[in-house]
């Protein structure tokens, strides 16, 4: 959570305010007097301001351990690994004290594109969408990452062309059978009429076109979860300073 300019005034007033009266204290305890008092008051809190303008001055001119937003785009089959990955990775930076936001396709859906369906105008409408999301938390220095399936390249490609980095969650559809996380590829292989059929799973009854200009590529199916993040996270970094 991060303080709203009222408390982070009030902080401020009594942070000052208890240091004048534990300067006020000793100086009371060592001179006994209140003239000593008011002079070492006023004296330390001019120094302090003018201290602490020429430090943040001089902090300006120094980019070592800035860091700057930056947006991230996953595109992967459903069960790939991107929500996994996502939520491993911020983690991590979250202790590092970096700003995060998961921007979950599944959590979005609901929300920002619920008047969406699964046709490609839709689909391509919902990541147009969650991508100026994207831009906007990367301008606010925030590390964004966008852990949607985003089958079409031509949008992929259109975020790029505005600053963000893509990254290829792949993993080879056998092996995403046998995970099949949500049943969803189970649900695409019955039989057509069936009340639980899925017709329009990416990958199988819908197109998924492989990144043509991936910035990243982690395969899930190959790697171990440790290194696929390990890979995620020192990407992030770089990208971030």
């Amino acid at each position: 959570m991060i303080d709203n300019k009222k408390r982070a005034l009030v902080k401020a007033v009594f942070w000052r305010v208890i240091g004048s009266t534990v300067l006020g204290t000793l100086t009371w305890i060592l001179t006994g007097s209140l003239q000593a008092i008011g002079f070492m008051l006023l004296f330390f809190n001019l120094i302090q301001i003018c201290t602490y303008f020429v430090y943040e001055r001089f902090w300006n001119y120094i980019s070592w351990g800035r860091t700057k937003g930056i947006f991230i785009q996953m595109t992967g089959m459903s069960g790939a690994g991107k929500t996994t990955l996502s939520t491993a990775v911020a983690k991590k930076l979250k202790a590092q004290g970096f700003k995060v936001e998961i921007i979950d396709g599944d959590e979005y859906r609901k929300n920002v594109s619920k008047d969406l369906g699964f046709s490609k105008k839709d689909r391509i409408e919902n990541i147009q969408r969650l991508g100026f999301i994207g831009q906007v938390l990367k301008k606010n220095g925030v590390i964004a990452i966008m852990a949607t399936i985003n089958p079409y390249d031509s949008a992929r490609q259109n975020l790029a062309g505005l600053g963000a980095k893509t990254i290829y969650i792949k993993c080879n559809l056998d092996e995403l059978k046998k995970r099949d996380t949500k049943g969803l590829y189970y649900r695409a292989m019955l039989e057509d009429g069936h009340p639980n059929k899925v017709y329009n799973l990416t990958g199988v009854s819908d197109p998924f076109e492989p990144p043509s200009k991936p910035d990243l590529v982690i395969d899930t199916g190959e790697e171990s979860l440790k290194r696929s993040v390990d890979k995620l996270y020192s990407f992030i970094l770089s990208n971030s300073q």
